[in-house]
């Protein structure tokens, strides 16, 4: 048995080193070399972020819409035209729109008293001339927005330069002319004036309405816009007050309806937009060019200084620049717009072929403001 165990032994210890001599050398251990450099991280990707979260102008609308509402002094935003106006940017933005309608002069004071007092109404104050909102300007009572709105960034797409005062606060909303407006049932139009001249005809005496030169709403294009470009001179003026004219005040669509009801037979100072809807909806009214030349009026819009909804403010000068709001105003007041990218909706009886204009300029505007100081007409028509 002893011997059997040493065998078994001996063979198992060959096994073994057979088995070694067997098996493969280890591969040489690699030589040193220096630290691969770790992989940068991969840059934190940013969460999304809501459209329009950073841009001014849209926390601007968001202001807005929170502010809720908008009250407008205006001339020009009369009934129908008001109310298209307000229910398109309702629609657009679910701001309510205010308007409170008047002469311009009527709606400064206002501003101006309310400016005083720190009670300020007004958010908008909008004419179809520059008269009045020029005389805010100067007075210090706009805003000026004209670095604010998104709409301005693209001059090219205006027919004039859309900012009208220096500071940016006169910002210009619609395009209209003014020359004489007479009832076609009453006037041949072979008596049709063809000057400022004309209308010191003894046959128009006392058959003429036309605006208050005491106030500012309305008078620049008769009484301060042809002397300016010396058309006529302070002559004429004494002798066209003379001639037992009616002066209106407060609604100047009225002052044409007096003549489309045959009270007077011509009124002169009324723009193209303001009788336009008059002669779309059957009015027998015609726009007379005068040959020495028309007013061409740059309809205003400013911003009140102070106002209680600025945002909205902001908001609904921007929208009224834009295609939307010049469509929806100029179609339903039958006017000219400023842009070039929408249609002219001007009537056919207040249109007028290639006029001689006579362009209501800052210049102008700060000229006739100092001779309304100088109480020019005053001395001529008599004070109040």
């Amino acid at each position: 048995m002893a011997k059997r165990g040493l065998i078994r032994v001996a063979f198992v210890v060959i096994a073994l080193l057979l088995a070694a001599s067997c098996r493969p050398s280890p591969a040489p251990a690699p030589a040193p070399t220096s630290p691969a450099p770790a992989s940068p991280l991969p840059a934190p990707i940013a969460a999304p972020q809501p459209a329009g979260q950073d841009d001014p102008w849209a926390k601007t609308v968001a202001a807005a819409k929170k502010e809720g509402a908008i009250t407008v002094y205006s001339t020009g935003f009369i009934s129908d035209v008001g109310q298209r106006v307000a229910a398109e940017f309702r629609k657009e933005f679910g701001i309510r729109m205010d308007i409170l309608v008047g002469n311009g002069a009527t709606l400064l004071q206002k501003i101006l008293v309310e400016q005083s007092m720190k009670q300020a109404v007004a958010d908008v104050f909008i004419i179809g001339g520059a008269g009045s909102t020029s005389d805010l300007i100067m007075r210090g009572g706009a805003a000026s927005v004209a670095g604010d709105l998104p709409v301005l960034r693209d001059k090219s797409v205006f027919k004039v330069d859309p900012v009208y005062s220096p500071g940016g606060e006169g910002i210009v909303w619609v395009l209209a002319y003014s020359g004489a407006n007479v009832n076609i049932n009453q006037v041949k139009p072979e008596d049709y004036p063809k000057s400022y001249k004309d209308l010191l005809n003894p046959k128009w005496k006392g058959k003429i309405i036309t605006s208050d030169p005491l106030t500012t709403g309305g008078s620049t294009p008769v009484y301060y816009v042809p002397r300016y470009y010396k058309v006529v001179d302070l002559d004429f003026y004494r002798q066209f007050a003379k001639q037992d004219v009616k002066f209106w005040g407060g609604n100047p669509r009225e002052a044409a309806m007096m003549v489309a009801r045959g009270e007077y037979l011509m009124e002169v100072g009324n723009s193209t937009d303001t009788v336009g809807p008059l002669m779309a909806a059957g009015a027998p009214l015609q726009t007379v060019a005068f040959t020495d030349g028309v007013t061409g009026q740059l309809g205003n819009v400013v911003v009140a200084k102070g106002p209680p909804h600025p945002n909205a403010a902001r908001v609904f000068v921007n929208w009224l620049l834009s295609p939307a709001g010049q469509r929806a105003y100029t179609e339903a007041a039958h006017s000219t717009p400023v842009r070039k990218d929408v249609p002219d909706f001007v009537d056919p009886h207040a249109r007028m072929d290639n006029p001689k204009v006579l362009a209501r300029t800052w210049d102008l505007e700060q000229w006739a403001v100092k001779d309304q100081a100088a109480k020019t007409m005053e001395q001529i028509f008599g004070a109040k």
